[in-house]
């Protein structure tokens, strides 16, 4: 088992492993973080690592210079047995040439002895959290791989034989939610490296993208369940629930696809905020989502805009996702809610998104409209029937 797959003992201390030659700063550690970490501590690199097999540590303070294997080699083995973990090097020796090295090999951060104790502490207490947020972040990847493969094996069983186109659309928007989660970490990954070249606390935004990568996983599951009521052949769950925080919500989680881009997004909503949709929750996310992926691919320049919005009319709701891309030539527009049809082949598309938004929308009674003018972008629509006042209070289930 793996440091990401093993849960995260969030009800003991973070554990601290400390590996240097010399007793002295071996004691003056352990005493230092005793009264918030658990400690152990290792005369050898051999002996560090055989320890961090046994106990998985959050961090690890490892001197540089010692005998037989020194810190550098040592700083090697860790990252071949765990990439994720924390490794504050130590050394006596203010060596630029030693610095360089350490950080070549992936070293969290730098420390010259003596060390400050109050610096110490905050080195320590910084790097514990990024552990612990680049495990979290693993451990739901991990999820979503295996999410992934339960989706192959049914597959291949005999019921899947008849739903191999509707399996098919479920990969593609699991797929495109997958991609959320892998931009989110990247974003994590950016700013924890930004920590460790800086020596002192900074605000930090990881709580936020941590957000973003278990919102995408719950989309990932609610999908599945969807999927799976599908298969047992059981009625989709229709509930209320308001426009507005539903919209916000889609892009929240194409947030980070958007930022990739540097594109400018703006939400506008044409009603009282108490409006409501009525329908399948997940199966609309996924045409929004959609709708709003598809117009972040058509972004062309580097001042792309992506404008949101939503309006309440007498017996409808209409939701646009309009774009100053690239635009739709007219002679493509015809097949564009066709199956299987798609101009980024090449990228990876699978020709579904626009055909599951238009099936979806059908099903809800609505439909997915588009307008487009090439070099000057698109809008694409989701309209939908506004929901009888009286049929279900607010949050119930259909």
């Amino acid at each position: 088992m793996t440091p990401s797959e093993q849960p995260t003992q969030t009800d003991m201390p973070p554990m601290i492993l400390v590996v240097d030659d010399e007793l002295g700063p071996r004691e003056s550690l352990r005493f230092l973080l005793k009264n918030t970490y658990r400690v152990v501590c290792a005369e050898s690199v051999e002996r560090g690592l055989q320890l961090m097999r046994e106990h998985l540590p959050d961090a690890v303070i490892m001197d540089i210079r010692m005998p037989g294997q020194d810190g550098i080699e040592g700083l090697r083995e860790i990252r071949k047995l765990d990439p994720e973990l924390a490794v504050i090097m130590l050394t006596g020796f203010a060596a630029v040439g030693t610095a360089q090295e350490a950080i070549r090999h992936e070293a969290s951060d730098y420390m010259e002895k003596p060390f400050d104790a109050q610096e110490m502490r905050r080195a320590v207490q910084r790097h514990v959290e990024q552990t612990r947020l680049r495990r979290k972040r693993s451990a739901l990847l991990n999820e979503a791989n295996v999410l992934d493969r339960r989706i192959f094996e049914l597959q291949g069983k005999e019921r899947l034989a008849e739903l191999g186109q509707t399996s098919a659309e479920f990969v593609h928007d699991l797929r495109n939610t997958l991609s959320i989660v892998t931009l989110a970490s990247n974003h994590l990954r950016l700013e924890m490296e930004e920590l460790q070249q800086q020596k002192t606390v900074v605000p930090s935004e990881a709580s936020y993208h941590l957000d973003m990568l278990e919102n995408s996983m719950r989309q990932c599951v609610g999908m599945l369940d969807s999927w799976q009521r599908l298969i047992q052949q059981t009625p989709q769950q229709q509930t209320r629930f308001l426009i507005r925080d539903f919209v916000t919500s889609c892009m929240e989680l194409c947030k980070p696809a958007a930022q990739a881009v540097h594109a400018q997004v703006t939400y506008d909503h044409i009603g009282d905020d108490a409006e409501e949709l009525l329908g399948d929750r997940v199966q609309l996310s996924r045409v929004l989502i959609n709708l709003i992926h598809n117009a972040i691919h058509a972004l062309t320049s580097a001042n792309g805009i992506l404008r949101v919005r939503s309006e309440v009319f007498e017996k409808s709701v209409h939701i646009s996702v309009s774009d100053n891309g690239c635009g739709i030539q007219e002679e493509i527009l015809k097949h564009i809610f066709s199956p299987d049809f798609t101009t980024r082949r090449k990228l990876g598309g699978m020709g579904l998104g626009l055909f599951i938004a238009q099936k979806v929308a059908q099903a809800h009674g609505g439909i997915v409209t588009v307008e487009s003018t090439v070099n000057k972008g698109s809008t694409f629509t989701l309209q939908l029937p506004r929901p009888d006042l009286k049929a279900v209070t607010s949050g119930d289930a259909v």
